[in-house]
């Protein structure tokens, strides 16, 4: 169950005492249920809710951690009823504060919650509670609910029985609705509290680590409420479950608690920093049948999306997909890199000796530069999640709005909120819904619709509302309502506002920027002449001149800013005392320090230049001082990855870089820009598509691995053109353009290229092309609406999905009689498909089928096929294995990532991140596990289907011998 308001709600109204017994209370509420689970039949719903879970989180598999919590487990457990099943605890990684309870035994903790927790105490509160839920049986009751209801099942059997009616209850659970008996989820909470609670304290735990921790977990700041406030609906209720807890820790007697540890505090606060700073550096990597393994080099690096100097010049900080990482740019030497993700902002301290980091899941790090050493990580936790935050440069303090608009400032030392100002800015329903979907669209943005400003000396920080994103309703061309500005400052030296006047309000609006903490830059409306220098907190304004951007920096230099985008650059140097943009360039970010400029190379190399500025031309003018080499990490956005058949070269590309490698020594031969998709043969030779760029058409290109070079054998339309292996689809539209709508997009490359990819989802011709020999191998033309697509370039298979509610899905229905009865005979239609399965070297179609959704309990994705087989991956999380010729649903799978043996009946997947299944396709089980080091990007089976190869996003590669590989014996897999 969620931890939300209902964690640890010890409600113990019908007067529970333990003053005479030490039994544990009486089991009352869901004695009459209808379990149809055994406790084996309960373990084996586990392992298929455990693998239905695997894309939403991480594990933490270390041992010494995961004890930790089963001796916690272990000791309540003892007292707890007896329940015949394997209770098994998880320490998982995910963004939310949260524990919940799977059916089997499965108790699940966040490295968020046990940073939150302040004692074991407190951390077994929340472990009693969720064992509570499993010691009752909570989950397999409602599945049982649930299978009664939607299946008819009242029995189950063996094994297999229960993995074919979980996955029939996926696929039918829009069938029938049950409904939901009222008051019991309500019931199930009193139950695990009364379990829970009765549990903690006879272990010897401290009753208060409950109400301390629902305390802090509700910010109810203690206050439990009377029978006055509860008359008048004044008490909140999470106060009165405080109130409850507080009634009942001193109801069990001293005679029926276990002793503690003396030094139980200690060994708490060492484990829970451990969690806090595990990294999975320690997985055992486990590949059998292994035939060779080799990392590339040089590494794919991911860009750079942030640079900045230090104070003094004399250190360089550079952020990426995978690290943070500090260098030296005269000795171009590596001081220090810091493995994290997702990261949202990172700065040098004042005295430039320590780097402060946060992530997107709100991770905090302060690392000591001379020692190489983390002195803080911290989890920052918030009742309600921020949704635009930033970091004070000192990092000390989170500023941040969240979902209600509050502002929070957060002290990143204790994670305790030390301001805050409620419903800062209440938005209009309107507002708010856009809000939503940009939160959850693009979290991480220069233009959200708040600004947070620091001043850099992290004295100020101000909040106001953005002037993009605003709405206006006019009647009668009268505006009635409209998005005003606002602005609130807070002084963090003693936590208080500080009032803020003139034009503050308007400045702080659009994009400024902090000279220093005394004067900002910025303009008062969208004109250029509106900027100028003003005073700050009074907003008067000291200076006046042109300014104007999307979005505005500071940098180390407080005479420079950076901002963009430019008319003919995505970044310019704002020179401050010149009053004028006096550079240009097309990076994601630059770092200025006096006279000296770091970016970012097309090769991934960081260039420091100093530079002059040029009063003839009024612009600066580099030259180039150092080139520094970052430390690659891991690879985190595989944008194409092909293997040649012998498993010896290998075409690898992300969004911005890609090339060609040896794979035999592991040597890069080609190094090219970002390619949309390859295919390579056995002496390296291969041809990419490369997407237009600049003043370069999208064309096929041959890349050549012993000249390093490349060379463009054909140009491509700029929309409806892919490569697909040997093979390209083509795209063209079968009805005349406009030219009236052409004309009028010509002033937008962002709106013509929209365009041009809206004319081609309808009546559309399909070609499929093989472009070696530039011969058309099949062709349709699509009236309506084109089918949703997916195409396997390694078979040259093209899947076409058919919505049998639309038009074009029913004349497609039409031309299948034998289809077409099967379809009527079908009484819920609604969201079923019509699959159709085109073999591009074979030129026909080579099957179709009506796949059945269950009225939509289920949506599938994109599909690979070889010989009879049609694997497509689902919405549930699993892989389901389709017969072409019969359209029978021949095995579900939970995983991801999946791969089929052209030869032999093998179908290799990812379960969790990392660990790789080889599955017999003949009877659905598993004939090993194979454990990488990082998690799985690519992996492909040989033609003559002996060996397979696998490449993690570690940047290494894998050649195994399939017969080599060990069969662990009869497992049905899930």
């Amino acid at each position: 169950m969620k931890l939300v308001l209902s964690l640890l709600a010890i409600v113990l109204v019908n007067g529970v005492s333990y003053s005479q017994t030490c039994d544990p209370p009486r089991i009352v509420a869901n004695t009459n249920t209808d379990n149809i689970f055994s406790p084996e039949q309960e373990m084996v719903l586990g392992e298929l809710t455990l693998q239905r879970l695997s894309r939403e989180f991480r594990p933490v598999r270390d041992a010494e951690l995961l004890a930790y919590i089963e001796e916690i487990g272990q000791r309540l457990l003892k007292k707890f009823p007896i329940a015949d099943l394997k209770y098994t605890f998880h320490i998982i990684e995910h963004p939310d504060n949260n524990a919940f309870n799977t059916p089997g035994g499965h108790v699940f903790l966040t490295r968020k919650l046990i940073s939150f927790a302040n004692s074991e105490d407190e951390l077994a509160s929340v472990i009693a509670h969720e064992l509570g839920h499993a010691a009752v049986r909570h989950g397999s009751q409602d599945i049982s609910a649930a299978m009664k209801a939607v299946l008819n099942v009242t029995s189950l059997g063996d094994r297999a029985d229960v993995i074919e009616k979980y996955n029939r209850l996926i696929e039918n659970a829009r069938t029938k609705r049950a409904p939901a008996r009222r008051g019991h989820q309500n019931e199930q909470q009193l139950e695990a509290d009364k379990l829970g609670f009765f549990a903690m304290v006879a272990a010897g735990y401290d009753p208060n680590a409950s109400f301390t921790f629902f305390d802090r977990l509700t910010e109810s700041e203690g206050k439990t409420g009377n029978w006055f406030s509860d008359l008048f609906g004044n008490t909140r209720p999470e106060q009165k479950r405080l109130r409850e807890i507080a009634k009942a820790t001193e109801q069990l007697p001293q005679s029926c608690r276990d002793g503690r540890a003396a030094n139980a505090t200690e060994n708490f606060l060492r484990w829970q920093a451990d969690v806090v700073r595990y990294r999975d550096e320690k997985r055992v990597e486990n590949v059998p049948g292994l035939i060779w393994k080799r990392s590339i080099d040089p590494k794919i690096r991911s860009d750079v999306s942030l640079l900045k100097f230090s104070t003094d010049g004399k250190m360089l900080l550079a952020v990426d997909d995978s690290s943070v990482t500090v260098v030296d740019p005269d000795s171009a030497k590596t001081i220090l890199q810091i493995p994290t993700s997702n990261t949202a902002n990172a700065f040098f301290t004042a005295n430039n000796s320590q780097i402060v980091l946060i992530t997107d899941n709100l991770r905090f790090e302060r690392w000591d530069i001379a020692t190489s050493d983390a002195t803080e990580i911290r989890e920052l936790s918030l009742r309600r999640d921020c949704w635009e935050e930033q970091l004070s440069p000192d990092g000390k303090y989170l500023a941040c709005i969240d979902q209600a608009t509050n502002i929070n400032v957060i002290d990143t030392r204790t994670g305790q909120r030390v301001f805050e100002r409620k419903k800062f800015y209440p938005l209009s329903a309107f507002e708010y819904f856009n809000w939503l979907l940009r939160t959850f669209s693009d979290r991480v943005s220069d233009v959200n619709f708040f600004r947070i400003g620091f001043s850099p000396d992290s004295k100020y920080v101000i909040f106001s509302r953005s002037e993009r994103h605003r709405f206006r309703f006019r009647v009668d061309n009268v505006v009635v309502d409209r998005s005003e500005n606002t602005a609130f400052a807070v002084d963090l030296k003693i936590m208080k506002q500080a009032d803020v006047g003139g034009d503050i309000k308007k400045v702080a609006a659009r994009p400024y920027a902090f000279i220093d903490s005394e004067r900002i830059i910025g303009s008062t409306d969208g004109k250029l002449e509106s900027g100028g220098i003003f005073s700050f907190p009074s907003g008067k304004r000291l200076k006046k001149m042109e300014f104007g951007a999307q979005w505005v920096r500071p940098t180390a230099n407080s005479n420079f800013l950076t901002l963009g985008p430019l008319a003919d650059a995505s970044i310019g140097i704002y020179d401050v005392e010149r009053e004028k943009v006096v550079g240009a360039l097309n990076k994601k970010d630059i770092a200025v320090w006096n006279d000296r400029l770091a970016s970012e190379a097309a090769s991934g190399k960081i260039v420091v230049d100093q530079f002059t500025y040029n009063e003839a031309n009024k612009m600066i003018e580099p030259k180039k001082l150092a080139t520094v080499d970052l430390a690659v990490g891991k690879m985190t956005d595989v944008r194409s990855a092909e293997v040649s058949e012998d498993f010896s070269w290998a075409a690898l590309s992300t969004r911005t870089r890609g090339g060609v490698w040896n794979l035999k020594s592991g040597e890069r031969k080609v190094f090219t820009r970002g390619f949309l998709s390859a295919v390579v043969d056995n002496t390296g030779a291969s041809v990419a598509q490369f997407p237009k760029f600049q003043k370069d058409e999208q064309s096929l290109a041959l890349l050549n691995p012993v000249t390093g070079q490349g060379q463009v054998i054909r140009e491509l339309p700029s929309h409806g053109a892919r490569q697909y292996g040997r093979f390209l689809l083509k795209r063209t539209s079968t009805t005349p353009p406009d030219k009236n709508a052409q004309a009028s997009s010509e002033g937008s490359d962002d709106d013509s290229s929209a365009e041009a990819e809206a004319r081609l989802r309808s009546d559309v011709k399909l070609e499929i092309v093989d472009w070696l020999k530039n011969s058309t191998i099949w062709s349709r033309d699509f009236k309506g609406r084109v089918p949703r697509y997916s195409f396997d370039s390694y078979s040259g298979r093209l899947v076409l999905y058919w919505s049998l509610t639309s038009e074009e899905g029913k004349a497609r229905l039409a031309l299948n009689p034998d289809l077409k009865a099967a379809a009527e005979k079908d009484k819920t239609l609604d969201s079923n498909f019509l699959i159709d399965v085109v073999d591009s070297f074979a030129g026909k179609n080579v099957g179709s089928f009506i796949l059945e959704t269950g009225r939509g309990s289920f949506g599938v994705g994109n599909g690979i096929s070889e010989r009879d087989w049609l694997v497509l991956n689902d919405s549930q999380g699993r892989v389901l294995v389709y017969s072409l010729s019969t359209g029978e649903l021949r095995h579900r799978f939970f995983g991801s990532k999946p791969a089929i043996n052209p030869i032999s009946n093998h179908l290799l997947l990812e379960t969790f991140p990392g660990d790789v299944s080889l599955i017999d396709l003949d009877t659905g089980e598993k004939i090993n596990d194979l454990v990488l080091k990082g998690t799985l990007a690519f992996s492909r089976f040989s033609l003559d289907g002996k060996r397979l190869f696998l490449f993690s996003n570690e940047q290494t590669a894998y050649a195994v011998d399939l017969s080599k590989v060990p069969s662990i014996g009869r497992q049905t897999v899930f």
